[in-house]
């Protein structure tokens, strides 16, 4: 149906942070440029069969800190963060989807239909899902309402800081979902928005997959079981995450699969397997955080965004059935967007 590839969709790039960072730490060119050494591009997207993209908005600020230094990684300077004006970030993230949308004609995704246009077309078609990550932006819950008139169905409640809404997978203290995050949880289910517990502390995540009445997602991250990284969530989050109907978008950056340098094929790999043969193939999908590895290299042998269609076929070479190899490229993510956009 879909010819020799399976249409792909990431739960996680930066895009707008790429273009806002003068690259990232990758090469800066046209985004119609098949640019080596960029994680994605449009000419990658349409070799990887990529046709829809949770586009990402970063609200955060780089600042300096001359402690960071002393930490560099590669001989590369790794700007500290801030959460300095962050609803002014979120209007330059904007604009730059918009922007690219109108240059490139990529479909800016905000219902069901929109969604079936990209994945079903016979004919290629990229659609961007614009994402927040991180809640910093939003001051009252009401607030919703106005992102989702600017395009916004998807909602990180934290990044690697606490905040008013709950703890983040950095946090001294998991103190979890508070009050006013409650609130706001419900809030986006009632408008139909998605909630991602990508940074989210462990009982942050607890909290919210109990009481959430719609699936949610965990867009980019590993398992913990597997590699014990902060950022990866444990067995009692996927058994939630399982009995909610959610899913898990994995990660390719390589500290979060592997204690090596670089990860491989295989190490992603292995995540991918701990959760099927305890969980089943409804609740994977792929979650790459293109652009938000910052110069970084992805595991050997899926460096971009078109090599996507590798990691599937790896997987079948593990035992996977065609059946849970399509939900782990598209449908699964495509039940979870019926399910809360609908």
């Amino acid at each position: 149906m879909y010819g020799l590839t399976y249409p792909v969709i990431d739960l996680h790039e930066d895009i707008s942070l790429y273009f806002l960072t003068f690259g990232g730490g990758q090469p800066l060119a046209d985004f119609r440029d098949d640019l080596s050494g960029r994680d994605a591009d449009i000419p990658k997207y349409v070799r990887g069969n990529v046709r829809l993209v949770f586009s990402s908005i970063f609200p955060g600020t780089h600042t300096f800190d001359v402690k960071l230094l002393e930490q560099r990684e590669k001989d590369r300077w790794l700007p500290r963060v801030i959460m300095r004006y962050p609803q002014l970030q979120v209007f330059e993230h904007l604009k730059i989807y918009y922007s690219l949308s109108e240059a490139y004609g990529v479909k800016i995704v905000e219902s069901l239909r929109d969604v079936e246009d990209v994945i079903r077309s016979s004919d290629y078609r990229l659609g961007f899902l614009i994402h927040v990550e991180g809640a910093d932006a939003i001051d009252d819950p009401y607030d919703l309402v106005l992102l989702k008139k600017l395009g916004v169905r998807s909602l990180g409640l934290t990044w690697n800081y606490n905040n008013k809404w709950g703890s983040s997978c950095a946090s001294s203290k998991d103190y979890g979902l508070t009050p006013e995050g409650e609130e706001l949880v419900k809030h986006a289910n009632k408008l139909g928005i998605i909630i991602d517990l990508a940074h989210a502390s462990k009982k942050t995540a607890v909290d919210v997959l109990q009481i959430s009445r719609k699936p949610v997602m965990i867009s980019h991250a590993n398992v913990r079981s597997v590699h014990d990284h902060r950022r990866n969530v444990d067995d009692e989050i996927l058994e939630l995450l399982s009995s909610n109907n959610g899913l898990i978008g994995m990660s390719f950056v390589s500290s979060f699969i592997s204690p090596k340098k670089r990860a491989s094929v295989e190490d992603l790999i292995n995540h991918f397997m701990y959760v099927y043969e305890r969980y089943g193939s409804n609740i994977l999908a792929i979650g790459t955080d293109f652009h938000g590895l910052l110069g970084l290299p992805g595991p050997e042998g899926l460096e971009s965004i078109d090599k996507v269609q590798t990691l599937l076929n790896a997987l079948r070479e593990r035992g996977l059935k065609e059946s849970d190899i399509r939900k782990i490229a598209f449908e699964n993510a495509l039940r979870l967007l019926e399910r809360v956009l609908g």
